[in-house]
């Protein structure tokens, strides 16, 4: 499989290839029926008008495509990938132009389509996905409990709630239309669903789900507790190696900032905010200028993820950037975050905007070139900062403080990248042997 994302069941496609509740079709759909039930589902997701056009467009071309090589009936991944490489498109990497990149975009959602009967989308949309009344009630419901029990942050809210409006509308495509009506296939079948995810993200939902239906038990929406027949998820600790950046790359990023224009001061700002302090990025999105103390040259402030304090220094570096910024960059508003969109409506970043484009912008203008499969967000530019650290012989507890950390065992992570200090604990081979 060559997608991957976040997943939109599609009830019409179930109907019309005669899905049974935990099967799919074995062989091939037919390849205009799965281009037209595909850009029907477009519309039932509600997708702008336009857009539901241009997949369409799109999509015939490949009809076209299949005609002339002489197999206009079967859908295969293999056609898929010869049409896209007839367009000079490659399966993986950066695309030529935008065109290039929406054109294989839409064809990784055909492929996920024709899989599962449903797209797989990178971001969801929560209020894009339509559920029945009964279904968005019992959402509701369990949202309110979990904050007012629990005081559920509201970052880990909005996550639980994007997967559970997936399960809830994957239920409805599947004629589930009442909680009490839930069965372990259902179940099963959801998580099957979410396969191509990382075996993390997957992990992460089946704990969303197990939560739903145990407060849903203890609520009354469920008649019998669901929780045992949620498939378990196997999933090492700490398999992935954090991705690090050179001290030479950070530095050639940024310096191609430009700043002297309003949004290079504030795009500057931000990346040594991650880059200097590791501040996480929900953090710097969400940092507010009473969170400034700069008579005590440092700033306070409770974290999103762990509701934890955390006051870090203000060098002269990371100071400068912030009052020229603020200065001369930051257009005068009402709101109290720093951090604001440099066009009208200048308004604060939305909370599922995770800033990645301001980083992967002046990486390219710094020709800057990362290993394949590595992280390019503004989270790795944490990961330097505690490599750095430890590099220099920070201890780790101390490391652990500095990022906000609330167990030393997120921080030993990080120990994994430390190769110097990794060489000093291995063994000798002939002072090891016991001849």
């Amino acid at each position: 499989m060559f997608y991957g994302g976040f997943g939109f069941s599609c009830p019409e496609w179930r109907k019309e290839t005669q899905l049974t509740a935990t099967t799919l079709p074995s062989k091939p759909p037919c390849l205009t029926d799965l281009v037209a039930a595909a850009t029907r589902h477009l519309e039932h997701l509600r997708y702008a008008p336009i857009t539901v056009t241009q997949y369409r467009g799109m999509w015939r071309s490949f009809l076209r495509f299949a005609a002339k090589s002489g197999c206009p009936d079967d859908y295969s991944e293999e056609l898929a990938e010869q049409f896209l490489a007839s367009q000079g498109i490659p399966l993986a990497g950066p695309a030529a132009s935008s065109r290039a990149h929406v054109l294989r975009a839409v064809m990784w959602m055909l492929s996920a389509f024709s899989h599962d009967g449903c797209f797989h989308r990178r971001r969801c949309i929560s209020d894009r996905v339509p559920l029945t009344p009964t279904m968005s009630a019992a959402l509701d419901k369990y949202e309110r409990f979990r904050v007012e029990r629990f005081g559920t942050s509201p970052h880990t809210m909005r996550r639980c709630r994007d997967t559970l409006t997936l399960f809830l509308h994957f239920l409805s495509a599947r004629g589930v239309d009442e909680l009490a009506g839930i069965c372990a296939s259902d179940l099963s079948a959801f998580v099957r669903s979410r396969g191509h995810l990382e075996p993390r993200t997957v992990a992460i939902d089946t704990y969303a789900l197990r939560s739903f239906l145990r407060i849903g038990f203890v609520l009354g929406l469920i008649p019998v507790d669901m929780t045992p027949h949620v498939p378990k998820v196997r999933m090492r600790n700490h398999c992935h190696i954090p991705t690090v950046w050179k001290s030479a790359d950070i530095d050639a990023v940024l310096k191609a900032v430009d700043r002297e224009s309003p949004t290079g001061k504030r795009d500057f700002a931000i990346l040594i905010l991650a880059c200097r302090l590791g501040i996480r990025v929900g953090d710097i999105r969400a940092l507010k200028l009473d969170n400034v103390d700069w008579h005590r040259r440092c700033l306070s402030f409770r974290q999103a993820k762990t509701g934890g304090a955390l006051e870090l220094p203000l060098d002269d570096e990371i100071a400068e950037a912030l009052i020229d910024y603020l200065r001369n960059g930051r257009p005068p508003m009402e709101y109290r975050e720093v951090f604001v969109r440099v066009n009208a409506p200048f308004i604060p970043f939305s909370a599922t905007d995770n800033l990645y484009q301001i980083l992967e912008k002046y990486r390219r203008l710094a020709g800057v070139e990362l290993p394949a499969r590595s992280r390019r967000g503004l989270h790795s530019l944490r990961h330097s900062v505690a490599s750095r650290l430890l590099s220099s012989g920070v201890p780790l507890e101390e490391v652990g403080s500095i990022l906000g950390h609330q167990s030393l065992d997120a921080t030993r992570v990080y120990t994994s990248v430390d190769i110097d200090a990794l060489r000093t604990a291995a063994l000798d081979v002939d002072e090891d042997s016991h001849e």
